[in-house]
């Protein structure tokens, strides 16, 4: 795909970045696919506390001017309501505060900025920084990514930015996740990364197409926003490994690394959306749904030990999922676990994507809320039936 260059309109303030140089407000008019076209960042603005910067797309012969416009008025009316709403809101929030902090009532802000404009082929992806200060003990600052395919007007899903299925790029999102942030900020797992997949913003560049989740999404104010980066790389190592998986799987199998019914299509999705057959597994649906008394019941055996190596092994199943690695020399249910799991072709699929190779650590910090909850169930149904050790 041919890179464009983009002229910046001299009615621009300082350095815009794009695509790793920085053009200055005097740039040079360039000549890319469509001719020569600018890209202007205006703004709309109310009283002293409420500014909100947009693009303006111009000079780009070769698509439909109402096509352009409709996108250009798009930015336009998200900038008038914006503005419009948020000024009557900061004048509601300063009339309350000036009785008790009138210093917090005069630092009032809500600020939008063009941080990333991002035009290539039939491709045009904004990404607009908001900054609001309400007269707490911090301001809040959030991302907001809009795409437009220019040769119809509508806007791009994360799909169509990457150049492949929804579900693939929701699994390279992940993947882009497990490579950047999980394991190295705490408390955040591949499960609260998937739960937030329909909320984050997103917007391409010339490196690939950035994933974000704002500060409080994930994960603390203290850890700040969490971004990750999808390069064409991450989506190829996704799309072979979902290809592999599919090729191998059940004629009756759902054909996808989605989760999965394990009750009508005999699979369900372990870490990364890798497959794996419901049978491998004691509770296959322990992931997803607390354990009912009903359930419990598989665990009933005639001695202690038999009640304690199945309600172990249903503990330890949890783990596998993510991979997790057992010791076949530290005996005893790891050993259990050993026997049970490998050599497997989803486990050891899984395994490189095991965030940590502590039980604790996976028990108390990568493990969804459902799951713990779960692990706790069979310990308590452990202790009612003497095999709790």
């Amino acid at each position: 795909m041919k890179r464009i260059q983009l002229y910046i309109s001299s009615v621009l303030a300082g350095v815009l970045c794009f695509g790793g140089f920085a053009l200055g407000a005097q740039a040079q008019e360039q000549e890319g696919a469509f001719g020569v076209y600018q890209v202007e960042k205006k703004t709309e603005a109310s009283g002293e506390f409420v500014s909100y910067e947009y693009p303006v797309l111009t000079g780009i012969d070769s698509f439909d001017q109402e096509i352009l416009d409709k996108v250009n008025q798009y930015f336009y009316d998200e900038a008038v309501r914006t503005v419009q709403t948020e000024a009557a809101n900061m004048e509601q929030v300063q009339a309350e505060l000036q009785e008790y902090n009138s210093e917090a009532a005069n630092a009032l802000a809500f600020d939008v900025t063009c941080d990333s404009l991002y035009l290539d082929s039939d491709i045009f992806s904004v990404m607009q920084y908001v900054y609001t200060y309400s007269g707490g003990a911090h301001g809040y600052g959030y991302a907001v990514g809009t795409s437009f395919d220019l040769r119809t007007g509508e806007q791009l899903t994360m799909g169509d930015l990457l150049g492949c299925e929804e579900e693939t790029a929701k699994e390279a999102v992940v993947e882009a996740y497990r490579e950047h942030i999980i394991g190295q900020v705490e408390n955040i797992t591949e499960d609260s990364i998937r739960s937030y997949l329909d909320e984050m913003a997103y917007w391409k560049t010339a490196e690939g197409m950035y994933a974000d989740i704002p500060a409080y999404g994930v994960a603390s104010y203290a850890a700040g926003p969490q971004q990750a980066l999808v390069t064409p790389e991450i989506v190829a190592k996704v799309k072979e490994r979902m290809g592999t998986q599919n090729s191998g799987a059940d004629e009756g199998a759902a054909g996808s690394a989605a989760d999965t019914d394990a009750e009508t299509s005999g699979q369900l999705t372990v870490i990364n959306g890798i497959l794996a057959p419901a049978s491998d597994f004691i509770f296959p649906h322990s992931s997803k749904e607390l354990l009912t008394d009903e359930d419990l019941t598989k665990l009933q055996a005639d001695t202690v030990e038999e009640r304690h190596y199945w309600s172990q092994l249903a503990i330890n199943e949890i783990l596998a999922r993510y991979g997790y690695t057992f010791s076949e020399a530290q005996g005893g249910a790891a050993k259990e676990a050993y026997d049970q799991f490998e050599g497997k072709d989803w486990y050891e699929q899984a395994k490189p994507y095991c965030p940590s190779a502590s039980a604790n650590e996976m028990l108390y910090t990568y493990i969804s809320a459902t799951e713990l909850e779960n692990v706790n169930i069979i310990c308590e149904w452990q202790k009612q039936n003497g095999c709790y050790y």
